[in-house]
């Protein structure tokens, strides 16, 4: 009994050379079809593959220009020039006005604290309310709210 099933499997057509005979025959009657649907998909691939090293690039840009803002904030706070101050704030007003990534964030709270140390308490919790409402990380809102209750104790 064994036997009769293999030899009526063998002599069944092999499923995979069946499968490749009609993706064949289908590719040849349909070639035009096939080449413009191949074409259609390297386009897209490309597409998608040059707008992903586009954003990388945007986002090295920001972080590079967030690095320099808190280099400025930093020196300022090492220091105590005016100028670094003002340089700190250009750049985290430029990152915040441009949107872009991780950095946009990060630069809302380094402006924030921009604004409560000139005692601009205002525009400083108001940006640190956006910071604990809109921020995706927990350590951002967390140092928001911290700053906050600090301005309130003020």
């Amino acid at each position: 009994m064994a036997t009769r099933k293999t030899k009526e499997l063998v002599r069944k057509p092999d499923l995979l050379l069946v499968s490749i005979e009609k993706v064949y025959t289908f590719v040849r009657s349909n070639l035009r079809f096939f080449i413009v649907g191949l074409i259609v998909f390297v386009l897209a691939m490309a597409a998608v593959y040059g707008y992903t090293i586009y954003a990388q690039n945007q986002e090295e840009k920001a972080q590079s220009t967030l690095f320099k803002g808190i280099r400025s904030f930093e020196e300022y706070s090492q220091t105590g020039k005016e100028e670094s101050l003002a340089s700190a704030e250009n750049t985290f007003q430029t990152l915040i006005k441009q949107k872009q990534g991780k950095a946009y964030h990060v630069a809302k709270l380094y402006l924030a604290t921009i604004y409560a140390q000139k005692g601009k308490t205002d525009e400083a919790k108001s940006l640190y309310q956006e910071i604990v409402k809109k921020s995706p990380g927990t350590m951002l809102k967390a140092l928001a709210e911290r700053a906050l209750q600090n301005l309130e104790k003020k």
